[in-house]
């Protein structure tokens, strides 16, 4: 009796398949974990120097700047950790200093994110990464708007900014979420 090659082949497919086949634990799903980040562009300014002049040419020492909040409802329950990243150039022969703000939906002032940000004069690129302590991660179920304070620092050689000056200072900032979906 001759065996064809295509029998062989079925018999080991056969052994093959009750052989290495084990009963699916569906429990492992309880345990499952996915998490997903998520990225939010908030503010990209590129501020030369009369937007640091009022209209007679004296300097602005605060320039602000607000942005309404991505809606997080649906991620709160989930989240895990948020950063702002905050990424500069400086041009300016002067020292910069930025503040972020939270507030609620009437505009009131409910958190700030520490620390400040000291953007060195004539700096090149630089980024800042600043992270909402687990313990505080809740402000963001509150916070409708962020704010950014950008402070002019005083001259130390007593030269002010001209209207003509080339600087400029360019500010972007993100807010990566990160969320936890987890079944239990």
């Amino acid at each position: 009796m001759i065996v064809s090659p295509t029998k062989i082949t079925y018999f080991f497919l056969l052994v093959l398949c009750f052989a290495c086949t084990k009963s699916i634990d569906t429990d492992q799903l309880d345990d499952a974990s996915f998490e997903s980040t998520y990225l939010f562009t908030l503010v990209h300014l590129s501020l030369k120097a009369p937007k640091f002049l009022d209209e007679f040419n004296q300097e602005i020492p605060v320039t602000s700047d607000m942005v309404k909040v991505p809606d997080l409802d649906d991620l709160s329950p989930y989240l895990k950790r948020a950063e702002f990243t905050v990424e500069t150039e400086n041009s300016f022969n002067r020292n910069f200093t930025l503040n972020i703000f939270f507030y609620d939906i009437n505009k009131k002032l409910i958190y700030t994110l520490k620390p400040v940000i000291i953007v060195p004069a004539k700096s090149g690129k630089l980024s800042h990464i600043l992270t909402i302590p687990e313990n505080e991660i809740k402000v963001l179920d509150k916070t409708h708007y962020f704010g950014m304070n950008i402070s002019l620092w005083h001259s130390t050689s007593g030269k002010l900014i001209k209207a003509t000056d080339p600087s400029e200072f360019i500010l972007k900032s993100s807010l990566k979420l990160v969320v936890n979906l987890n079944k239990a």
